[in-house]
């Protein structure tokens, strides 16, 4: 094991053993788009999927509030503007989507990344 991996694996360990709670992404199931929604005063968007909802942990372990609305785009994070152009872009064109969420934005499981899927 060269020394990057040895400082990577310590880190970890230093973290799993802290105490300190890690937020856990979760993933969807592919599925299509039934509806998505802009932002609500800021540049935003929730999406619903015609699959089970998945609910990542947030930092401290707890779930989304809201678990059954479908996911949020964050306005802060820097992914936001190809994220929107993906789900549109899907939607329109009747493909399926796999949605990558991490914590929580507006009560519900954030957006971090979108795959797009004939």
């Amino acid at each position: 094991m060269n020394m990057r991996s040895l400082a990577f694996v310590i880190a970890v360990g230093a973290v799993i053993q802290s105490g300190v709670a890690v937020s856990a992404q979760a993933v969807s199931d592919w599925g299509h788009i039934l509806w998505f929604e802009t932002g609500w005063a800021v540049d935003s968007m929730s999406v619903m999927l015609d699959v089970p909802q998945v609910d990542p942990t947030d930092a401290t372990g707890a779930k989304c509030p809201i678990t059954n609305a479908g996911y949020a785009l964050d306005p802060q994070d820097p992914g936001l503007k190809a994220h929107e152009a993906a789900i549109m872009g899907a939607y329109f064109a009747g493909k399926r989507v796999r949605i990558r969420a991490d914590g929580c934005v507006f009560q519900k499981p954030r957006i971090i990344a979108v795959a797009v899927q004939d």
